[in-house]
């Protein structure tokens, strides 16, 4: 296998040099570990691959030029014996930051779409593949939350018809003091929600509304938190996730609290 890809390489080296992209061999990603050759240069197109999102070249070479968009594209990265990235007179100059950790970042080849690839003195060159990070599903709590953000505290549940918290509510409310004793600029707007399906907003759901609200700020404000970082605000029964439900498990979402980051 490691002949052909050789063969194949050599055999379009010329037609690199005269431009024409589409008839230059293409490799995958997983060919480049352990390349190498008595050849000076090598040419190739390195297929993008939607199971790793970047490589990094580790040495094993003088140097390296990835030609982005096309084989002739001016949009070239070069990179040095150890498969850092050089950087241009153009890139110093655009005031990018150089340190370790930016050149490391900046020498990862995306592997969104084919790159083109020239490589000078190949022997036994080594790569690094990075892997698609799973997509996180980052808890309200873990975040860095900015204005305009809002939480459904699906956890700080009522009593039917009380602004009394149900037991299971105080992780969560403790949760919520713990983000704003760590982020001192949040202030937030606490909203209040009641159960009252199939019935329009009356005073009583209004004002129950409001009071567990109030019952959420009074909490944060005995735990600390000063009260100018908070409000309250009441909407009934207007705002309902089930508004014609039967069921009390769907019932004790309506009766909630969401926070509105100001």
């Amino acid at each position: 296998m490691r002949l052909t890809i050789f063969f194949f390489l050599f055999a379009n080296l010329v037609l690199f040099s005269q431009n024409q992209c589409a008839d230059i061999p293409s490799i995958a990603i997983d060919s480049l570990n352990n390349l190498g050759s008595n050849s000076q240069s090598l040419y190739f197109k390195v297929l993008k691959d939607s199971n790793d999102y970047a490589f990094s070249f580790k040495g094993g070479f003088d140097f390296v030029e990835i030609y982005f968009d096309s084989c002739e594209s001016e949009n070239i990265l070069k990179l040095d014996s150890n498969g850092m990235v050089v950087p241009t007179e153009k890139m110093i100059n655009s005031g990018v930051c150089y340190c370790k950790s930016c050149i490391e970042r900046y020498s990862k080849i995306s592997t969104k779409d084919d790159v083109f690839v020239k490589i000078l003195n190949p022997v036994n060159v080594k790569i690094v593949k990075y892997k698609k990070a799973l997509a996180k599903n980052i808890l309200w709590y873990e975040k860095k939350l900015q204005s305009g953000d809002k939480i459904r505290l699906e956890n700080i549940l009522f009593f039917g018809g009380e602004a009394r918290f149900r037991p299971v509510s105080y992780k969560d409310l403790n949760r919520l003091y713990y983000v704003l004793e760590e982020n001192p600029y949040l202030t937030i707007e606490i909203q209040g929600h009641v159960n009252s399906p199939r019935k329009k907003n009356s005073k009583k759901n209004q004002d129950l509304s409001e009071a567990r609200a109030k019952a959420v700020s009074n909490y944060l404000i005995k735990k600390g938190i000063k009260s100018n970082r908070l409000t309250s605000v009441g909407f009934g029964n207007t705002q309902m996730i089930y508004p014609n439900t039967t069921s009390e498990y769907e019932m004790q979402f309506n009766r909630r609290v969401e926070i509105l980051v100001k």
